[in-house]
This record gives C-alpha cells, structure tokens and sequence, in this order.
C-alpha cells in the first residue's frame, strides 16, 4: 500500500513514538487525506484504547465533504467499512452507498440503519442486491423501513433474486470462472485490511466477516477444494448459490454431511441438493437429520419417510418441530410397519 511506503507513516505504525502517534490520531500530521485517513482508520482499529479513541472521535467530527471525497476514490474496504459503521452524516453514507465496489458486507449492515431516502438509494444498486440477495432481508429488519422500500423488496424477490433466474445464476458462475488467482488474491489482500470477526480460516487467514466481504464470484471460487473450516463458513452463506457450489466441489465425511442435514440456520435450496445425492441419503443418520430439519421442505421429508425404522417414525410421529404433513405421515406409516 502507498501509504505504508511513507517514511513519516511507517514511524508513526512502528509505535515508537508516543507523540507522533497522538499527532496521527488527532488529524494533525502533514500527509494528505489519501494517506493521512487510512493511517488514522488503522489507528482507530488499535490495541491503545486511548490512542484508538482518539482517532475515532477526530474521524467521526471530521468535515463530511472531506470524508466523502476521500471515500469517494481511494477509500480501501477498511475505510469504507470503518466510516459506514462510525459516520452517520447523509453525505458519507451516501458517498459508501454510490461506490459500485463497496464490499457487500458493508452494504448489508447499513441497510439495518438506513433512513428512508437513502433506502431508496440502495435499491438503486440492483448489481449489488443480485450479487447479495441478504441486503434485502437486512432492509426488512430496519426499523425505518418505509412503504416504498417495502414494496421493491417484494418486487426484486419476485423478479431480481438470483435464487429465481437462472440466467443470473449462470452469471454469477461465469464470473467466477473468468477470475484469475491474481484478481482473487488481490481481493482476499483487501477484505484483510477489514478487522477479522468470526472464526478464522487458514488457508487464506480470513475470517467469517471478511469472507462475506468478497463478492459472490470470489466466494463461488473459495468453495474449490475447500478446508474443513472454509466449508463451515460457505456452506451458511445467504447466498444458496455459493452453498450449493460447496456441496458440488468438496467431499464430505458422514458426521460432516448429518451436521449439514440437521442445520436449520440453511436455505431449503441447501436440503434439497442433499437429498440428491444417493451416497448421502443412503445413509440413515443423514436421512433422519433431513427428515426432522424444520427447514427441509415437507414433500422431501415425506418422501424420505418410508426410510424410517419404526422407532424413528414413532418419535417423527410426536415430534411438534416438523410440519404436521410429515407427522401425519409418520403416524400412518409407523401404523403400517407395527402390522
């Protein structure tokens, strides 16, 4: 990074000098906003609780069209995101919300919070809420949501969702097939620059929140080949696209294949290319995970039933987690096998 190659700035991270580091908190080195922001985002995001406070409120209280500007052009994923989740001025938010490669991320937690005019600029990003259909259940849970952004939720789930087009879905895997290592490496390098949250992979040494920084395309590649933790990871992502994909990729032991059958935290579309799979459904343990998932949808799970031992379709039978199809049938089918 440019600004690390400062003599001035290097000093200043070395820690060595109490008041050089006070300086850079408080905004008052002699660097432009390009490098002078970044150093003082880093700081913010410290282990010196007062250095680091420091730091935030002087960017918090900084003028707003200096930030925008700033945000607007040589803001890395750290900047953004640190500015997204400490500035509230309209201005900046909307800078944030304008940049068409704002990590993903970062667009779902500012949809929670958004006031109503600045919803309807999000919507506007319809490549965003293609690439991260979770932005829009995000909206929902702000509680300024207004009609209209009510509304467009309910059209884009109708019309926009890649979970609904094929022809989006087939994009999405192009996408991920035309991208270099070069370009992922260069994307994974600057999620990195955003503090780790969540468990950390080792591969490529990202955590939970920075993976869900990366674009769909990149997640679809990181499901090749995937470590045990990657596949943890990918495999609740919002997007059932890239969870399918780590499905498709990567090979999994029985006990690894149960925890994914018994998972009510996935999308149906996740339970459903389970049960595809002779090798996994042939299993018992894995059958009765799918078979008491809430989530599973309930033609599966009744066809899964006749699997059951009669033990198993007495407990399916008094079991008020699943649906009351799928108890019913257990009821008549545990009937049957007691004859």
């Amino acid at each position: 990074m440019a600004v690390a190659a400062n003599p001035l700035v290097q000093e200043v991270l070395s820690g060595g000098n109490r008041q050089l580091l006070e300086l850079a908190a408080s905004g008052f080195l002699p660097l432009p906003p390009e490098q002078l922001l970044p150093l003082q985002v880093s700081l913010a995001r410290g282990a010196d609780a007062e250095i680091r406070e420091r730091a935030t409120q002087c960017l918090r209280s900084m003028d707003a069209r200096v930030a925008a500007n700033f945000l607007g052009q040589a803001a890395g994923p750290a900047e953004l995101a640190f500015f997204a989740a400490e500035v509230g001025h309209p201005l900046v938010l909307e800078t944030i919300l304008r940049r068409r490669d704002v990590p993903r991320q970062i667009l779902v937690d500012l949809a929670r919070r958004l006031p109503g005019d600045l919803q309807e600029l999000l919507l506007l990003r319809q490549d965003a809420i293609v690439e991260e259909p979770a932005i829009l259940y995000a909206l929902e849970d702000n509680r300024q949501l207004t009609p209209y952004t009510q509304r467009r939720i309910q059209e884009y789930r109708e019309h926009l969702l890649p979970q609904k087009s094929p022809a989006v879905r087939a994009a999405l895997a192009e996408a991920a097939e035309r991208l270099t290592e070069e370009e992922l490496e260069e994307a994974i390098a600057a999620v990195r620059q955003v503090p780790a949250e969540g468990e950390i992979e080792d591969h490529t040494g990202l955590s939970e929140g920075q993976i869900r920084m990366l674009t769909v395309p990149q997640r679809l590649r990181l499901t090749r080949g995937a470590s045990r933790v990657m596949k943890q990871i990918l495999i609740r992502d919002p997007n059932s696209q890239v969870a399918i994909a780590v499905l498709q990729h990567n090979s999994f032991s029985e006990q690894e294949m149960e925890q994914v059958a018994r998972s009510r935290s996935l999308a149906e579309e996740v339970l459903t290319e389970v049960s595809k799979r002779r090798e996994w459904v042939s299993r018992y343990t894995i059958c009765r995970a799918l078979i008491t998932n809430p989530k599973t949808p309930v033609a599966l799970s009744v066809r899964l039933l006749p699997k059951m031992s009669v033990r198993d379709l007495k407990l399916v039978s008094r079991d008020r987690n699943v649906a009351d199809a799928v108890r019913t049938s257990a009821t008549r089918l545990y009937t049957i096998k007691q004859k």
